[in-house]
């Protein structure tokens, strides 16, 4: 098990509900893949540096995790078809 990053931006115009919902479906996608979140960091909604769904805003989530690596592909499927999470990117931290 390798410690990752997780960061997360999700479409900013969902209702907080549904928000909540979101990031519920994300920490389960990491649990299914056999993850341990270690950290959860809502930094909320912040200025993007590019337009993303024609939207100059984003609502940005930070998780920190213990997973293997070989599991993240497996991952990348299931947040791929949330429609919800515009962009994600997994960061080695032992690397």
């Amino acid at each position: 098990m390798a410690n990752y990053e997780m960061m997360v931006i999700i479409d900013p115009t969902l209702p907080d509900a549904d928000l909540k919902t979101t990031i519920d479906t994300i920490k389960k996608i990491v649990s299914e893949a056999k993850g341990k979140i270690t950290k959860e960091d809502v930094w909320g909604d912040k200025k993007l540096a590019y337009k993303i769904n024609r939207s100059e805003r984003g609502y940005y989530v930070l998780l920190e995790m213990e997973l293997d690596g070989s599991n993240i592909a497996s991952m990348n499927g299931s947040l791929n078809l949330e429609k919800n999470i515009w962009r994600y990117m997994f960061v080695n931290q032992d690397a």
